[in-house]
């Protein structure tokens, strides 16, 4: 098995579209968190008959920093909106920049083809299928689902939880535990010369995604 080594900041990154196998909206947009997993995936998830939810995530290897959002399942954005708010330099929202090499999963690429087309079309950055669940960002979406669990108690309505997202995602930067803050993902971000590769202005970023 390929074990994954980064040396610095945007060198590696991990992107995953995954259906959460725990969360779905209630018909007043209210989020429910069910114990048992739904055993779903993207060609099964219909037949629950419910609005389950989507997560998109963004992870740095090197720092663990990541962006995330979380869309139910029939008002999804397309993916080129996702992984340039992810990219973008953000107001209040350190972590920025594209990965040198990103993971991606085949399920998510399967998914989400459009993918495939921007890293065929960009000459200095590159794709990677992933060798195992934790190289698919797998860690980071339970520590993002944890978030949005504790969260979900006082703000119900995915509306108010789409606009507390940036909150939501500088929890994981600002700590690594909760027994060493001064060791957070963000200073380890900061302080090791991320290498950044900006996304050029949105209409230019999006073409890279279509066929032409």
């Amino acid at each position: 098995m390929l074990n994954y080594k980064s040396d610095y900041p945007n060198q590696v990154h991990q992107f995953n579209i995954s259906i959460s196998q725990h969360y779905y909206l209630l018909k007043d947009d209210t989020i429910k968190w069910q114990e048992k997993k739904f055993d779903i995936n993207w060609k099964n998830y219909s037949k629950t008959n419910k609005r389950h939810l989507v997560t998109y995530i963004i992870r740095d290897h090197f720092s663990s920093c990541f962006y995330a959002e979380l869309h139910p399942i029939d008002e999804m954005p397309e993916v080129e909106e996702f992984l340039f708010n992810a990219w973008s330099k953000k107001e209040g929202y350190e972590f920025y920049g594209i990965g040198k090499t990103t993971i991606v999963p085949q399920t998510t690429l399967d998914q989400f083809p459009k993918t495939m087309i921007f890293f065929s079309k960009v000459a200095n950055i590159h794709l990677q299928l992933p060798t195992s669940g934790f190289s698919s960002a797998v860690r980071s979406i339970r520590e993002w689902e944890h978030h949005i669990k504790f969260v979900s108690t006082y703000l119900r309505d995915i509306d108010k939880i789409q606009g507390f997202k940036t909150r939501i995602n500088n929890i994981n930067q600002n700590i690594n535990n909760q027994y060493n803050r001064e060791d957070s993902n963000l200073k380890k971000w900061i302080n090791n010369n991320p290498q950044i590769i900006s996304p050029d202005e949105k209409a230019t970023f999006i073409s890279l995604f279509n066929l032409q």
